[in-house]
């Protein structure tokens, strides 16, 4: 993950003794979001490397404890870290998230503050038993908009990651440990996503839709719909307010080099970027129609 670079980088920039470095295996790449080659990172930075497809398998530990760390960094990856690592070290384990800490703990946290349009962080804490629930030692906070999606939010949170780290490795360096327990009363959480969670229900409202394309695009899975029995990705999308025309839910309206006005449950869709079909035309309908497909396959089964 491009935030395990960045924290990499920076732990060598201020004089850290990086003794392992351990990364995602490339052969699971395709289905990982914004995976990074730390192989390579690490070839280059002259650090010692390992892959990993579980994090908690005999093999893994076994490479990590015989290099007696002090301190494990935690940052990029989704997979569950068992006690035995959490215990391994003198210090502790330090993990990432990119919320404002204690809000939004959990899963998928850069697809859920592009949906809600909420401020993200590059929260660094001591983590514990809980999922993101250990005290925080740096917190740098920023602003998502409106027209973010999922590449320009990343953007911002690997420069708030550097921002976050500049602050606090210098502390860290000369021993100051004063991570600041979490306000419980403030904390929520967001749940798992998956690739399904990015089907498009053309009615909903054209804010909702665009906030899911966005939330949804590269590194992302990206958002889809279906045209005659394909299924389309959308990675872009933004929201038509001036035009006034009204069209049957799902159908194009307009065509303009190469971007679909969509009509939504609410409100006009532009869409473009899209990949898995042939150019639309205006009056194609996007999506299934449920009851007339059970009536096809009613009809064929009869």
């Amino acid at each position: 993950m491009k935030s395990t670079e960045i924290t990499v980088r920076l732990l060598v920039k201020y004089g850290f003794d990086v003794i392992g470095v351990l990364g995602y295996g490339s052969e699971k790449k395709e289905n990982t979001s914004g995976w990074t080659d730390l192989g390579q990172i690490s070839n280059d930075l002259n650090l010692p490397y390992k892959n990993y497809l579980e994090i908690n398998t005999p093999e893994n530990i076994d490479w990590m404890k015989s290099k007696h760390p002090d301190l494990i960094f935690a940052v990029g990856f989704s997979q569950l870290l068992s006690d035995v690592w959490l215990n391994m070290t003198s210090l502790g384990c330090i993990g990432f998230h990119p919320t404002l800490l204690p809000v939004g703990r959990g899963r998928a946290p850069l697809a859920w503050i592009i949906l809600n349009e909420r401020t993200g962080a590059a929260t660094f804490f001591l983590m514990g038993k809980g999922a993101d629930d250990g005290p925080v030692f740096v917190q740098e906070p920023f602003d998502v908009q409106e027209d973010d999606d999922a590449g320009s939010i990343e953007v911002k949170m690997g420069v708030a990651i550097e921002k976050a780290l500049d602050k606090w490795l210098p502390l860290l360096k000369r021993g100051e440990w004063n991570p600041i327990p979490q306000d419980e009363i403030r904390a929520t959480w967001y749940g798992k996503r998956y690739p399904s969670d990015g089907l498009i229900d053309w009615s909903k409202s054209a804010l909702e839709i665009d906030r899911l394309v966005k939330a949804t695009s590269h590194p992302h899975p990206g958002a889809y719909t279906f045209f005659k029995d394909k299924k389309v990705t959308i990675w872009k999308s933004r929201i038509e307010s001036q035009i006034p025309i009204k069209g049957v839910t799902g159908r194009v309206l307009l065509i303009n080099n190469s971007q679909y006005l969509i009509q939504c449950g609410n409100g006009l869709l532009w869409i473009y970027d899209i990949e898995g079909a042939d150019n639309f035309s205006t009056g194609n309908k996007l999506g299934y129609n449920i009851e007339e497909e059970i009536f096809k396959l009613k009809n064929r089964l009869v």
